[in-house]
């Protein structure tokens, strides 16, 4: 049940704590007010506080009981059970995931099946992802490209499981063997893993490797025909993630040096060099910077047109991304949820905040390194607290700002409606 009572569920007035018909209650003693209906906001399977807070400063119920969820008027689900929900989203509600978006972008291995789909129609306008393959399935032409030594390569390879996160299970190598053997594993274990190439000149901040998580909504309205029109914003703030030992190009002694080469904050914050955030007022320091920050520091280095050329490469990066999906999503979407009896008068009922991991090269070109469908909402520093909430605000304004208390009544009658009118 909704966790606020309707107008139609407020229980006659009591009197000293009897319970009393309304009639015989004194007279001088005011009738109780009914309370007032309000959105609901399902936070049974979200753990983080800066979420409930946003949702809380809008005046809206939050919902931590999984057995009360059911009617929320939204959904904000951030673990595995994202599947089990999608059944239950009526028309009248809103969650935060689009189904199919995990399988069609967060996953490595489909990222770069839908991108190598997409750079062979438009190759000039998909060139922002590094040169990728699928282990154990494209080992053949991997191995092509080791030439006439196939022993090693002058080319460097990382290597990142399909399953993992984190920095778990990434190496990188210039060995065919060690790649052939990586396969192997795989096909045994039915398991796979993106192989890229490198990128040896990345751009540095103060001599050290980093990587921007960008936070990119996608949302939805139907159009004329009753499909999926997507609707795009990128948030004008993020996360800039540096590593933690100072950059060179690898060589086998520093190969394996993680907290040189992989950016992921997971790794770099055991680290003895991490240096954590205190304020969000001092967001170009330490080791977690903001994305506000990075584009005034290419501005005073690099110059005002530079900042809007990196800016408008980063957008398009985006859009070009989730445009490969679009008629995935939208196939999924009308497979997935409860049927809608509107006709589409209540609006699309899904969004989702994905976390778009691009990595810059020495020529400031941005490359799309993967895709977050789950991106984390942890504040531990002030930084990370102050980004998230802005972020979380402005995502329920946009996604979920018209929602009122009556939705579900008012889809009642529009289904009534329709129905009667055949």
């Amino acid at each position: 049940q909704p966790a606020a009572a309707s107008e139609d569920s407020v229980q006659p007035a009591t009197a000293r704590g009897s319970a009393q018909p309304a009639a015989a209650a004194s007279a001088t003693e005011p009738r109780p007010k009914k309370k007032a209906a309000c959105i609901t906001f399902n936070a049974s399977h979200s753990d983080y506080e800066v979420v409930a807070a946003a949702a809380e400063a809008r005046g809206w119920k939050v919902v931590k009981s999984g057995d009360k969820a059911n009617h929320c008027n939204v959904h904000w689900i951030d673990d595995g059970t994202i599947g089990d929900w999608f059944k239950k989203v009526e028309p009248w509600m809103r969650v935060n995931h689009f189904p199919g978006m995990n399988n069609a972008l967060a996953r490595k291995t489909r990222l770069a099946r839908n991108m190598a789909r997409m750079q062979r129609l438009f190759t000039k306008a998909y060139q922002f992802l590094p040169p990728t393959w699928v282990l154990p399935d494209d080992l053949a032409d991997l191995e092509r490209r080791f030439g006439p030594d196939p022993a090693e390569s002058k080319m460097i390879y990382i290597v990142k499981p399909d399953h993992l996160c984190q920095g778990k299970g990434i190496f990188l190598t210039t060995e065919l063997r060690r790649l052939k053997n990586a396969a192997a594993e795989m096909r045994t274990k039915n398991e796979s893993a993106v192989v890229q190439r490198y990128i040896t000149r990345p751009m540095l901040i103060d001599g050290l490797k980093f990587d921007l998580r960008l936070y990119f909504l996608v949302a939805g309205k139907f159009n004329a025909e009753g499909g999926l029109d997507l609707r795009c914003f990128l948030f004008r703030d993020g996360l800039v993630r540096l590593c933690t030992t100072a950059y060179e190009a690898p060589t086998a002694e520093t190969m394996d040096n993680k907290c040189m080469h992989l950016t992921n904050y997971a790794v770099n914050k055991h680290s003895s060099e991490f240096q954590a955030n205190t304020s969000a007022e001092e967001d170009g320091t330490g080791s977690k910077r903001s994305l506000r920050w990075f584009l005034r520091y290419v501005e005073e280095m690099y110059g005002e047109k530079e900042r809007r050329k990196i800016w408008l490469k980063l957008m398009g990066l985006c859009v070009k991304t989730v445009l490969t999906v679009q008629p995935t999503l939208e196939g999924e979407c009308f497979g997935a949820f409860p049927r809608d009896l509107s006709g589409g008068q209540m609006g699309w009922r899904c969004f989702e905040v994905l976390g778009i991991d691009v990595m810059m090269d020495g020529k400031r070109k941005p490359y799309l390194i993967e895709i977050n469908h789950l991106p984390s909402f942890t504040t531990d520093s002030p930084l990370d607290e102050d980004i998230k909430r802005r972020l979380t605000e402005q995502v329920l304004e946009l996604t979920c700002g018209t929602l009122t208390a009556r939705d579900r009544k008012i889809y009642e009658q529009l289904a009534r409606e329709r129905r009667e009118a055949g």
